[in-house]
């Protein structure tokens, strides 16, 4: 699984999955592996435009998009990172 370590956007996300750990993995359309984000439990996080989200009250947990797919803009910066996620 390719870390995400430095700012870069993400397109064509087809799902998320995350953990209350802080750990979200990105399924990205034409890709075999998962883009992995790892911050930790308060990690500063946000997804819009969730058509669903399945095994919510489990550990790991599945976000699916409202639209066909989600963008994902991932900074890091020196005193942490941020991800926000949404439909175009």
């Amino acid at each position: 699984m390719p870390r995400i370590s430095q700012s870069t956007t993400l397109e064509q996300v087809e799902h998320i999955l995350g953990s209350g750990s802080g750990i979200l993995d990105f399924a990205v359309e034409g890709e075999n592996d998962y883009y992995t984000w790892e911050d930790g439990e308060d990690a500063n996080w946000e997804i819009e435009d969730v058509d669903c989200v399945k095994n919510v009250e489990e550990d790991r947990f599945i976000m699916f998009p409202e639209g066909d797919s989600f963008t994902c803009e991932v900074e890091t910066e020196e005193d942490g990172s941020r991800v926000r996620c949404w439909c175009e």
